[in-house]
């Protein structure tokens, strides 16, 4: 008797929970792409005449504190210097779009946009919502 308790399987499987991760994790990876780097909460000012853009640009993102993202990630300024001349050795023509909290200081805005013109980048454009 005793022979055969010690036959006894004492594994636990984890290949369900394996499975459930995996899932959990396609589900994040989807909803990370519909909801898009919002990082900050900034509210977009609205314009009457904007243009859609036909492929993926470059966002730099300010907010009201002065914070900066690339692409979604809070960097700073040295930070974004480096990152933007890399990707303009790659591609000369990168589009950069400017998004920028609607009471961010215009001086601010300036200087992020004279920056990137500096770093060679010569499509810019500042993000704005439609008039509804």
């Amino acid at each position: 008797m005793k022979h055969q308790d010690e036959d006894l399987l004492t594994e636990i499987n984890i290949t369900p929970f394996v499975d459930i991760i995996l899932v959990i994790l396609i589900i994040f990876l989807l909803v990370a792409q519909v909801i898009g780097p919002q990082v900050f909460g900034i509210k977009i000012p609205k314009a009457v005449h904007g243009q859609v853009s036909s492929h993926r640009p470059i966002t730099v993102s300010l907010d009201v504190k002065g914070n900066i993202a690339y692409n979604g990630y809070c960097i700073n300024e040295k930070e974004l210097v480096q990152s933007i001349e890399k990707q303009v050795k790659e591609d000369p023509r990168l589009q950069v779009i400017v998004s920028a909290d609607e009471k961010v200081f215009h001086g601010r805005v300036v200087h992020l946009l004279d920056l990137l013109k500096g770093l060679g980048v010569s499509q810019l454009a500042i993000h704005v919502q439609p008039l509804r």
